[in-house]
């Protein structure tokens, strides 16, 4: 994953969202965020997102849900990218 990339920021600033803790997420849920994706590249991201171990599935159904190593890690990364990252790179320059 790459938080540079614009659809993979795309798709962790949305997995990050305080509304999927509870109710967890589907793909369904993931096209209403994520107009930009084709529903293939959709079906294929909490495959994706459970081979890295960032989400779980929850069993018989087609539910998701953040692990906590994914949680900290995706706030970690957006924590990096706007606060720490991206002001530096004007000084760098």
């Amino acid at each position: 994953m790459n938080f540079f990339s614009r659809d993979d920021a795309a798709l962790l600033e949305t997995l990050a969202r305080g509304e999927f803790n509870l109710p967890g997420f589907r793909n369904h849920t993931l096209r209403q965020f994520l107009p930009q994706r084709s529903s293939g590249q959709i079906s294929r991201t909490p495959k994706s997102l459970r081979l890295r171990g960032l989400v779980k599935k929850v069993g018989r159904t087609y539910k998701y849900y953040l692990t906590d190593s994914g949680k900290q890690a995706i706030a970690a990364g957006i924590y990096l990218k706007h606060l720490v990252l991206i002001p530096k790179l004007p000084e760098a320059a």
